[in-house]
């Protein structure tokens, strides 16, 4: 292979291998990609590029900026319009006959990021034409990617892209105070401001409950809300806990652990200070207003942390057994008979926890005393999550094949939703009345009375990798793999 064509690879940011993959399949003769995908590794193993593998399973990719201008500088401007082009066939088959670029599909999230940066070097015209296209801003604004919209049209440098990023920078920065967290509404003032109508979508959905967009930094493992719903936490491999101002959507803090790596964090119920920790570790806490660490704070080491909308605060060390009380420092007496409790969850009133094992070993808690209350008949598969009503009268057990929800104490069936065969569609969210189901780059809002479809979110481009509730079950939050958080306004998810 042409080792120069790797230059089609969009450079200084994160790519997930399985797109770049996707983008060069059949580009050439049969197993381009297993060839790009070989050169790449290799390119791994020498440091000249980065590839660094998820908690998805799924690699990581990020060309230096320095080594693509090396090889664009080996590369005439018609060799590069030629591969470039070669490229875009993959994108204009997603097309439907007669449609244009706008109707993309939704989860086709690397063409909706890089395809202009593409069109830029095979037609520099077709690109300036696309970003002055109303539709595709209007597709761009409506999917509440403006900065998206604002990245395209700085790859298109000419007076009308000016004058239209100029609009768009006028009413952003002209917005008062706190407005900028309704992003529906700064979609509509957006598409007022360009002239541009809002046509309704095809999938209805109350696009109104989105809160807050942030971009989170590649392989955040774990992100908590404040009780006051204005900012939150955000934890992940690089060792990092980043505090962002949902109102301003920037990173207003950010604090080095002392940890490599984080798998956990946590917002405590008064919001006066956060956790977080890594496996094998004791939990470390920080003052919320300052930033600083509570050096008094010790509960060990909390492999989880789980809260209701009472207050209630519950962790468990995997390594001992132990459950205890975080903000008392009070430890249950007695310790769960069965190991490495992976998965826990607290009822809305906070007097029941649930709590499973991969062997698929289910038992109810009392997490006021610590008494075990009751052990679920031993489930077929590995539990991924758990959900339990406010008042604890049924629990929703979710694995790769299937969600289930069962009347308690009983455990009869009450019913039963397919599942996706991969641990996304497992990570759902529950209150009294709906599941928050992820399905690809969708999440379904099902009853909990009956499994019936109520609405659909859709507006991710990418694979939802985590959907969770704030524990006051007022906001739902949802993470894709292309780093996108949304926080959506809970009591507006269904009718």
């Amino acid at each position: 292979m042409d080792a120069r064509r790797l230059a089609a690879i969009p450079p200084g940011v994160g790519l997930y291998v399985r797109d770049v993959k996707e983008v060069w399949r059949g580009a050439d003769e049969s197993g381009m990609e297993t060839v790009v995908l070989s050169a790449l590794q290799s390119l791994d193993c020498a440091g000249l590029v980065s590839i660094t593998e998820g908690d998805d399973g799924w690699g990581r990719l990020t060309v230096p900026s320095d080594l693509h201008e090396r090889l664009m500088s080996r590369w005439s401007a018609q060799e590069a319009a030629r591969w470039h082009d070669r490229l875009l066939d993959n994108a204009r088959a997603l097309v439907p006959p007669g449609a244009g670029w706008w109707d993309l599909p939704t989860d086709a999230g690397y063409w909706w990021q890089h395809l202009v940066w593409h069109l830029r070097y095979s037609d520099p015209d077709a690109a300036a034409a696309l970003v002055a296209q109303p539709r595709w801003q209007a597709a761009r604004i409506r999917r509440l990617e403006v900065q998206g919209l604002l990245t395209d049209l700085t790859l298109v440098d000419s007076t009308e892209s000016r004058a239209i990023a100029s609009t768009i920078n006028a009413v952003i920065s002209g917005q008062a105070p706190g407005s900028i967290r309704d992003a529906p509404e700064q979609a509509r003032r957006l598409l007022r401001a360009l002239g541009l109508t809002a046509p309704a979508p095809s999938v209805p959905w109350p696009r109104s409950a989105v809160r807050a967009v942030l971009h989170v930094p590649p392989f955040t493992r774990d992100f908590a809300l404040s009780p006051d719903g204005t900012w939150m936490v955000t934890a992940g491999k690089d060792g990092l806990i980043r505090v962002y101002d949902l109102e301003t959507r920037t990173v207003s803090r950010v604090i080095h652990s002392p940890y490599d790596q984080l798998s956990h964090c946590a917002i405590a119920p008064d919001g006066s200070f956060f956790i977080a920790g890594t496996t094998g570790e004791n939990v470390r806490a920080w003052d919320a207003a300052t930033g600083e660490e509570k050096h008094s704070f010790r509960i060990g080491e909390a492999w989880r942390t789980v809260q209701s909308p009472s207050g209630t605060w519950i962790w468990y060390d995997m390594r001992t057994g132990t459950l205890g009380n975080v903000l008392t420092g009070w430890c249950a007496p007695t310790k769960p008979r069965t190991t490495r409790l992976t998965r826990m969850t607290l009822s809305g009133n906070g007097k029941t926890l649930a709590m499973a094992n991969p062997s698929g070993e289910v038992s109810l808690w009392d997490p006021a005393s610590g008494a075990q209350r009751a052990e679920l008949p031993r489930q077929p598969h590995e539990i991924h999550r758990l959900g339990l009503a406010d008042n604890g009268s049924w629990i929703a057990l979710g694995d790769l094949h299937e969600i289930r929800v069962l009347e308690l104490p009983g455990g009869h069936e009450r019913f039963t939703l397919p599942g996706g065969g991969n641990t996304s569609s497992t990570r759902f969210a529950t209150t009294d009345d709906w599941l928050a189901v992820p399905d690809k780059h969708r999440v379904h809002i099902r009853s909990t009375r009956d499994g019936t479809l109520l609405s659909t979110l859709d507006i991710h481009t990418h694979t939802i990798l985590d959907c969770r509730l704030s524990p006051d079950r007022k906001h739902l939050m949802t993470l894709d793999n292309g780093d996108l958080l949304l926080v959506w306004d809970a009591t507006a998810l269904a009718p």
